[in-house]
This record gives structure tokens, sequence and C-alpha cells, in this order.
């Protein structure tokens, strides 16, 4: 039984990065083995098992090969006759099919340590075309790694999987997986487009509403919601496929109903109801909704109208009822506030136009 460090984390260290994660890979044992070992196994297609002290994961050293379509399509080999270095050939590029062992030399059969010092994202065999999983995997890469370039050769191998059709058997869930963990999915959607591959996101070309959004986000959460509501005309079904959380959905559905009119809105007295009516359907409750939606909106052109709105919405926030207030019913309660909200708007109209 040998322990190998393998995959990212060799790849980081040798680009001076701090790696974020360690995985292993396990040659010449069984699940029996590492069962005995105290490891708990934790994956279904292949052995997978987490270490009893330090939680990381260990996986038997495997081959696979292609049985059906898409990324589950294959028939997986764990005996411990697998080698490490058969291990690493089923690897997507050369720089992350390197392994150390355990006394510290670097075992690298598929010439990764020279791509990354020459700055090539390289496909490891011809299998790269059999898992149309890595052309995700490959337009993450390289929005991670920029200024690498993409061999040719890769890039043909790309075209043959989207050729062959195999990018439509991807699971939802799987693509927002890559999408969600590339460190900008904006870019990362760029990257898809140059390979030939955006169509695993299903994006249609919607008509815009010439509606600047800010182009440098700062979070993930306003970046995916923001190129939703851009370019896909049905945002619930765009994220029901992909499996994508709520919080993603609501915002992109926020910024379709919402943007344009904040957008469009000019403030004149006898304006406040519209006013109003806006600002209700961004939903006061949610603040951090709201600071996500005005951060996308926010650039040079857009400052004064965002501190308008931000300013309201604190008004309106710190309106409270008088005690006396809660005895009466509800329809009063609610007419009381919606008084109030009223005369607050048309306040803070003219406190605008004054200034």
């Amino acid at each position: 039984m040998k322990t190998y460090l393998v995959g990212g984390a060799i790849r980081d260290k040798l680009l001076g990065l701090v790696p974020k994660e360690r995985d292993w890979v396990v040659v010449g044992s069984s699940p029996e083995e590492m069962k005995s070992k105290g490891y708990k196994q934790v994956g279904k297609d292949f052995p997978v098992f987490l270490h009893p002290k330090s939680g990381e994961e260990y996986a038997l050293a495997r081959t696979e090969r292609k049985s059906g379509h898409g990324y589950t399509g294959f028939e997986f080999d764990t005996s411990s006759d697998v080698t490490i270095e058969e291990d690493l050939e089923r690897r997507d590029l050369t720089i992350n099919a390197i392994a150390q062992d355990e006394d510290g030399t670097l075992i690298d059969p598929f010439g990764g340590q020279e791509d990354i010092k020459d700055k090539k994202l390289r496909h490891v065999s011809d299998a790269f075309s059999e898992d149309p999983l890595r052309v995700l995997r490959l337009a993450r890469f390289k929005v991670r790694f920029e200024d690498f370039e993409i061999a040719p050769e890769t890039i043909t191998k790309v075209a043959e999987i989207v050729d062959s059709s195999e990018l439509e058997h991807l699971t939802g869930e799987r693509i927002w997986l890559e999408m969600f963990k590339s460190d900008n999915p904006w870019s990362f959607r760029e990257e898809l487009k140059k390979l030939g591959a955006d169509k695993v996101l299903n994006i249609s070309q919607k008509e815009k509403n010439n509606v600047s959004l800010h182009p440098n986000l700062s979070n993930k959460l306003q970046m995916i919601s923001c190129f939703i509501y851009e370019e896909v005309s049905n945002i619930s079904d765009f994220c029901s496929r992909l499996k994508a959380p709520n919080e993603f959905r609501d915002l992109a559905m926020l910024l379709n109903q919402s943007i344009a009119r904040i957008h469009e809105y000019e403030p004149i007295e006898g304006q406040h109801d519209n006013l109003l009516d806006i600002v209700k359907k961004l939903d006061l409750r949610k603040k951090d909704r709201i600071d996500n939606l005005f951060e996308m909106y926010l650039h040079n052109d857009t400052v004064a109208k965002v501190n308008f709105f931000r300013s309201l919405i604190e008004k309106l926030n710190k309106f409270k009822l008088d005690k006396g207030d809660y005895k009466k019913s509800n329809d009063q309660i609610k007419e009381i506030i919606e008084n109030s909200h009223r005369e607050i708007a048309i306040h803070h109209i003219k406190e605008h136009l004054n200034n």
C-alpha cells in the first residue's frame, strides 16, 4: 500500500500558490484494507475514503473505460494492481496529472511540470474527449490561470466533444458546480463561448432594455445573477435546470422585475406612488438582496440614483408605529403605514429636488 499526494495540491505548490485542499491516491490497497485502518468510505461510484484524523479524501487508484454518455458513463477498475501512472493517465490536464510520493519525489509521466513552466493547458490523453465535463473544467482553469494558453491539440479535442453532442448529457448540477467553482463566472461563460461550448448553459439572447450593469462585480451571487438577468429569457427554468440555489434565482428575478423601472425613474413631484411601488417590490425586509441589486447597478452614471433609492429605503425602514397604533385593527395599521410611507416619499422627492 502506497499513498500519493495528487492533483491540485501539487500544481498549486509548483506555481507558488497555497493549496486550497489536498487529495490523495492509494495504490495497492482495497476497500477492506482501507476500512480496517479506520478510513470511512464515502464514494459510491468508486471507493473514496476519509482519513480517520485529517478528514482528507483518499481514493483508490483507478482506471476508467467509457461505457455510456455524459460524465457518469464510465466503468472503473480499482483493483490493487492499478499503478499511479495509470491513475494519472485518466486525469484531464497535464498540470493536474502530477503526483508526489511519501519521500517527496514527483511522478510526472505526462510533462505537467514543463507545461506549468510554459504556461500551457494540455490534455493528458485521447481519453479527454470521452468526458464532456472536461470542457467545463478546461474553461474554469483558463479563467483561474488567465496567462496560460490552451494547447491547439486540446482545442481540437474540445471540438470533438462539442460535435459529438456529449455536452447535452451533462446534468444541471455538474454544470452549476463548475460555474460556481470558477473564480469568475462571467469569464467562465466567455471561455465556453470561445470553445464553442456555451450551449451547455442554454442561454438564449433576449432583447436588452438598455440598462447598464456593473461589469466588475464583487461576488459570485452578483455575477451569476447578473448574466442570468441579462440573457436568459426564462430565469426560473434556467435555475431549475441547473439546480441553482434560490438566492441566485431570487436576485435574478429581482433584477428582471425592478432594475429597468429604477433606471427609468426620475424624481418628479407627484411621482411618489410610482416610487413607492418600485421600492415595495424590492422587499424592504431583505437588506442583503437589495444591497446586491444596487451594487450591480452602481457605476459612475448611476451613483446619484442609487443614493436616492438607498436613502429613501433607509428612511422607510426607520419608520415605526406608535405604541397606541398596535391596538388598532390590521386594516387601520396598514392604512397608517401606507400614509406614513407616502408622506416620507413625498418629502424625500422634494428634498432631492431642492438640493
